[in-house]
């Protein structure tokens, strides 16, 4: 009998065990694969994304544990994790526990000025897991989805890893500026007026094949945005322009690489190289039919959620549109924003 217990012990033990190690493989696997679309991201859409000098850190987290993807030094002898996983482009460590009690992550995070901080000027990304995504943002049906996600806020990390930029930024952009900006489009119908207006014009350049037109729109915009900007001076005794230009930069840029991402997940590649268990045919699959003009929230200042995200990717489309290059010098240049380009068309 008690040989019977031990053997039904041990055949738990091991059953357990192989759960664990199957639910670790799908963790490892969902690293590597954001990690994997980095070279095709910086052929296709952003230059450089993939620069060893602008690998961020990536935390994942599921419900119990913390998975850590190419963490550096300081942060390996402060948490001492152990390795659990290596591939060509990762290498992951595993914590003895979850690094926090947050429910949610997905943001680029970092510290300024704290010297015991692992984070201190080190900009890491943080994720939750699919299932745990899935759980508080019910859109997000599929991994594939999940992942466009990640890479948005991955993106920042690539920002924030030009080092006279992230000074910049932590100079000029405190989140709590961030929170007003929203505040001011939602508690006053004046600067919400505006701002629809300066995104009205900005899809009538784009949807302009007249140079000139698109000129005289561009002036238009400067116009309404140099009104809109004195009256909250006036009003409210704001000065927004470099906080606005600032955000409207950093998050236009994001959700431009995270739409080009759309696209290229749903082109459709030759059905003889697609498998089911591949992660192109699920990707392919997750974004079939895809049209950006269906995604209002992408490119709508009142659809948005946050208006300078719009109003920012509309700025990128536009110089895709009109083929100016601008990639090679963003970020590169601390002081510079999409703003600052715009005025140059």
């Amino acid at each position: 009998m008690n040989r019977l217990i031990l053997l039904l012990l041990i055949t738990i033990a091991f059953s357990c065990n192989k759960k664990l190690a199957s639910t670790e493989q799908l963790v490892f696997d969902r690293m590597a694969y954001m990690y994997d679309l980095k070279p095709a991201i910086a052929k296709d859409i952003w230059p450089g994304f993939d620069e060893k000098q602008y690998d961020v850190p990536l935390i994942y987290y599921t419900d119990s544990t913390s998975f850590i993807a190419n963490p550096t030094a300081r942060f390996l002898a402060i948490y001492n994790p152990i390795a659990v996983f290596k591939s060509s482009a990762i290498k992951v460590y595993k914590t003895a526990s979850r690094l926090d009690s947050t429910p949610f992550h997905m943001a680029v995070n970092f510290t300024l000025g704290d010297s015991s901080a692992y984070d201190n000027y080190v900009p890491f990304m943080h994720c939750s897991g699919f299932e745990e995504t899935r759980d508080v943002i019910e859109d997000v049906e599929s991994v594939e989805v999940w992942v466009t996600m990640v890479v948005h806020e991955y993106f920042h990390g690539f920002q924030f890893q030009h080092k006279d930029y992230l000074e910049r930024f932590g100079n000029h952009a405190a989140s709590s500026q961030k929170s007003k900006l929203k505040e001011l489009y939602k508690e006053h119908a004046w600067f919400k007026t505006a701002v629809d207006k300066e995104n009205e014009l900005l899809l009538q350049a784009l949807a302009s094949d007249d140079r000139n037109e698109i000129r005289e729109l561009i002036a238009a915009f400067f116009k309404e945005r140099e009104t809109r900007r004195d009256e909250a001076k006036r009003k409210l005794d704001l000065d927004i322009g470099t906080v606005e230009s600032t955000y409207e930069t950093l998050e236009g840029t994001a959700r431009y690489v995270e739409q080009k991402l759309y696209e290229k997940f749903s082109q459709k590649l030759p059905d003889a190289k697609l498998q089911q268990t591949d992660s192109a045919y699920h990707a392919y699959h997750a974004f079939k039919g895809y049209k950006l003009e269906k995604d209002q929230w992408l490119y709508l200042t009142p659809k948005s959620g946050v208006y300078f995200y719009a109003t920012g990717f509309n700025m990128t489309r536009l110089f895709d549109k009109l083929h100016i290059g601008y990639k090679d010098r963003l970020f590169k240049e601390s002081h510079l924003s999409l703003e600052d380009i715009l005025k140059t068309i």
